[in-house]
């Protein structure tokens, strides 16, 4: 039985074989260039994965470049803001004087029309706007990060105190030439200083009083010059 199983030939028979010589070569060979495929791929995506401190480098100066930009920008629109300002108060400054003028001659209501004070009604409102604006700085941007500087802030706190100001200003000349901002809120409605826009559950207040000002109203004396807007208590049923 052992006579029929095949002996494997000596090592020596087989290195006579050039075929199988030549077999052995080629596999080594392809298996060797398997290998350092294998090992230059592996270089390949630790370089790809490893950081680039030549990239980050040209990233963080696209960076630095992007907020500076940002921050010109931000500059110029303080800047054109800072202008506004000033010549909403040199605008002041003029309307000051011609209120001068009308103190001077209160007696006489012909002096100035019924339009002009209604302008400066309408002024009083845009500023009241305005400093209500003030109120909700604008949120820094995504880069703020990269910029502690608090220069805007304090420069938008210089600003709302210097236009707090200004309008306080504006109300005591309002109040020397006689326009006065009518007091409505907690008041009995009143059809000829007011207009009811809308109104609110009393929930244990009396009726037919004013409990929200919508906008508000100012008189010239004894003259109304314009009613003001609000909302009045008044029973659902």
């Amino acid at each position: 039985m052992h006579e029929d199983v095949e002996k494997p030939e000596p090592a020596s028979a087989a290195s006579n074989n050039p075929e199988l010589d030549a077999l052995k070569q080629r596999l080594r060979r392809q298996f060797e260039s398997w290998i350092e495929s294998v090992e230059q791929m592996s270089e390949t995506e630790e370089q790809a994965d490893a950081p680039d401190l030549c990239s980050l480098y040209e990233e963080l100066t696209a960076l630095r470049n992007e907020t500076r930009k940002g921050n010109r920008k931000s500059a110029e629109v303080l800047s054109r803001f800072g202008e506004s300002l000033g010549l909403f108060q040199d605008e002041i400054g003029r309307l000051g004087e011609q209120l001068d003028r009308v103190e001077s001659a209160r007696g006489d209501k012909q002096v100035l029309p019924r339009s002009f004070f209604l302008a400066l009604v309408e002024l009083s409102d845009r500023m009241h706007r305005l400093g209500a604006a003030f109120e909700r700085p604008p949120q820094p941007g995504h880069l703020a990060f990269l910029n502690p500087d608090s220069r805007w802030r304090k420069a938008w706190a210089n600003w709302h105190q210097g236009f707090s100001i200004l309008v306080s200003h504006f109300e005591k000349l309002l109040e020397q030439a006689g326009v006065e901002r009518l007091k409505t809120v907690g008041a009995t409605f009143d059809p000829v200083t007011m207009i009811a826009v809308g109104t609110i559950a009393p929930n244990g207040r009396p009726l037919n009083v004013v409990a929200e000002e919508v906008a508000p109203g100012y008189r010239w004396g004894d003259e109304v010059l314009r009613p003001a807007e609000v909302k009045i208590t008044k029973s659902e049923s």
